[in-house]
């Protein structure tokens, strides 16, 4: 059952093979202690817009293919109902009732998601310009919907937003990370610690959508030890691979000349 007063799944076992497993919340809070020392190895955070592309300019590789991406979320979009709310994907993680927050995962823990990233090639093409990204997806919030206070647990790991579709009053749909208040703009990135608090709050009618990029920060010894057998554990896991199963939904290949569903083969 999900908790209702936090939004977060059932913390239970995480599992590194089918029958060796770990404590799932102790695990997390000792990675949320991690990051708190990490913090200090960190650019500072968070940041947005011109200021976030001064210190990741490797991130301009996505809005040279801003129009790409927008077409491949335009197709990815016209197979909506197919999409998997979070909790779907990751029964464990953050909750949010119903099918208000839906992801299409594209990369977790340095794992393809061959089907879905077929279907969307241009945003793929994008993503593998830059450097040190391990996890990739679309976040699709419906309206009036909201992302209750949270951390992420993987220290050492910086969270990038570009944002692709935006409410027509964006200062109604907003962020609020470690005490910093945004809100998106189209094609304007963000670039925080995903182990900060942060809360998101969508309190229009109309839908966002950002791609979310997680990549490793670069860390100095001997941090960089800790957050790469981290690293390497989890995309090992049994649990990245049965969430990569569950993630998988099969939307046919896009035709880049059509836009248009290609036939699956026989």
């Amino acid at each position: 059952m999900q908790s209702e007063s936090q939004g977060v799944g059932h913390k239970g076992r995480f599992y590194l093979t089918k029958n060796i497993w770990l404590p799932q919340q102790p695990l997390e809070n000792f990675n949320l202690k991690m990051s708190d020392m990490i913090l200090r190895s960190m650019p500072k955070l968070p940041l947005a817009g011109e200021d976030a592309m001064r210190i990741f300019p490797v991130l301009g590789e996505l809005k040279k293919s801003h129009d790409k991406i927008k077409a491949d979320l335009q197709y990815l979009l016209s197979h909506h109902e197919e999409i998997p709310a979070l909790h779907e994907v990751h029964p464990r993680d953050l909750y949010v009732p119903g099918r208000a927050w839906r992801t299409f995962l594209l990369k977790l823990w340095g794992h393809d998601v061959a089907e879905n990233a077929a279907a969307v090639p241009d945003t793929m093409a994008a993503i593998s310009r830059i450097p040190g990204v391990h996890t990739a997806l679309f976040s699709i919030l419906h309206g009036f919907a909201e992302i209750e206070p949270h951390r992420g647990s993987a220290a050492g790991v910086v969270r990038f937003h570009y944002p692709l579709i935006v409410p027509n009053e964006p200062q109604k749909c907003w962020i609020e990370i470690g005490g910093h208040h945004f809100f998106w703009t189209e094609g304007e990135p963000l670039v925080f610690d995903d182990t900060r608090e942060h809360w998101v709050k969508n309190q229009t009618d109309q839908t966002r959508v950002v791609l979310i990029i997680d990549f490793n920060a670069a860390m100095p010894f001997p941090v960089n030890l800790y957050t790469g057998l981290r690293y390497q554990l989890v995309r090992r896991s049994a649990e990245v691979k049965k969430v990569i199963e569950r993630a998988a939904i099969g939307v046919p290949p896009r035709d880049k000349a059509t836009g248009v569903d290609l036939p699956k083969a026989a």
